[in-house]
């Protein structure tokens, strides 16, 4: 089985083995193991579903392809990988497997005197690793940064399909709306990925398009009920995308009736804390600093860190979350060409939360937004219920069965304000 990847990227993957095998050598060190889907997919282009079934990556300081252990009935898929001789595949039979035949048996040989590991290496494999002096040191970290012109036209990829998915949830949103009724109306993105991207790997693309309804939109990272309704709002709107192993985001705080005057404020607060880390973001900030500066800021306005909850952002590239991280404690410094997320918040629990967030590009001089949704009170105030609202409730209800009462919270059973009439 042939590469899967054209040969116009394999520069990229050639840049990537060239960078590892530098820290190898600056290390004094032949050979990094690595165990993880990321780590592997990150050096060869080849997605799979390990399950129990490990998967070896094997590089050597000196050697020009990489070597692959991996369970016998994984062999002919993974000839995918990109920098890998049919011949560097070695097999062990199973998991579990009799003795000699599994993967501690084969993994010996692959190992040099010395060698390094991947941190998060699985216990059962790392505990293996470290009595056969291994250590564990995260090489892939720092390489993995800062984007190359490549990885940043991927990860614009993603954020395009994250707008879309995010116009797809706010088009469907509106006072009585289910998160059930959006949330189908938003699944349509994935269908639009795959008839788009040519090469679509479902194995490395994802996309979740939904609204985290008042008040559980205090809550950033809860689930939300399908049967719970949009009332007035504070509510959010998110939008994950990850196409090809790349990723993005777009979030949006939207209200489905007028807002009151300290909903208003709350929310022109929470934009004045993005425009704070937008002006100050650029090659050499300190993201312990970046989250500082915004957590002195909401401090002033009267926002203890418990009605923030939240640090100002993170970093993109093969996940929706990974370094650099801006907050507080956060070592990281800003560089040209990394990806970052600006997401300061505002959460008040019973009454809703305030967030947006946009995808950014660190350039030379500060940053570059590379998700577009409208950010305005005025363009997310959704105020009309229109004939194909009504129609989609319907068949939403129909298909889910959800005509039992509207669930209103999960944790607290009150409404995000005391005005409980519909907009007009």
């Amino acid at each position: 089985m042939e590469s899967i990847w054209p040969d116009d990227t394999g520069d990229e993957f050639a840049r990537r083995r060239a960078a590892v095998q530098q820290s190898l050598h600056a290390r004094g060190v032949r050979r990094l193991v690595l165990t993880s889907t990321e780590a592997i997919y990150y050096l060869t282009g080849a997605t799979y579903e390990p399950l129990e079934r490990p998967v070896f990556l094997i590089v050597d300081a000196e050697w020009t392809d990489y070597k692959l252990l991996v369970p016998l009935l994984e062999r002919t898929h993974l000839e995918k990988a990109w920098g890998v001789r049919p011949a560097g595949i070695l097999t062990y039979r199973e998991y579990p497997a009799p003795s000699g035949e599994g993967w501690a048996d084969r993994i010996l040989p692959l190992l040099d005197a010395r060698f390094l590991f991947e941190p998060g290496t699985p216990f059962e494999i790392a505990d293996h690793f470290v009595r056969s002096r291994g250590k564990p040191v995260d090489v892939l970290g720092a390489i993995r940064l800062v984007k190359s012109p490549w990885e940043i036209e991927q990860i614009k990829r993603a954020a395009k399909y994250a707008d879309w998915g995010l116009q797809k949830v706010l088009q469907a949103s509106y006072y009585g709306a289910t998160v059930a009724e959006v949330y189908a109306a938003a699944s349509v993105l994935q269908r639009k990925v795959i008839r788009e991207v040519p090469d679509y790997d479902a194995l490395a693309s994802k996309s979740i398009c939904a609204p985290w309804p008042a008040p559980l939109s205090s809550e950033p990272h809860s689930v939300p009920p399908l049967r719970m309704k949009l009332e007035r709002g504070p509510h959010v709107a998110l939008a994950l995308t990850r196409v090809n192993g790349y990723a993005a985001e777009c979030e949006r705080t939207f209200f489905t009736a007028p807002p009151l005057p300290e909903e208003r404020e709350r929310f022109e607060l929470m934009r004045a804390a993005r425009r704070l880390v937008a002006r100050h973001a650029r090659p050499g900030a300190s993201c312990h600093e970046l989250d500082g500066a915004v957590n002195r800021f909401l401090e002033e306005k009267g926002w203890t860190p418990a009605l923030r909850l939240h640090r100002v952002g993170h970093g993109f590239g093969l996940g929706n979350h990974e370094p650099p991280w801006l907050a507080e404690g956060s070592s990281d410094v800003l560089a040209a060409n990394m990806v970052i997320s600006i997401e300061p918040g505002l959460y008040q629990t019973g009454v809703g939360g305030y967030r947006h967030s946009d995808t950014f590009l660190v350039t030379d001089d500060g940053v570059q937004r590379l998700t577009h949704a409208p950010d305005t009170l005025e363009a997310l105030t959704l105020r009309s219920r229109s004939l194909s609202h009504r129609v989609r409730a319907v068949f939403v209800q129909r298909a889910l069965g959800t005509h039992s009462a509207p669930v209103r919270g999960v944790h607290v059973q009150t409404r995000a304000s005391g005005v409980a009439a519909p907009p007009a």
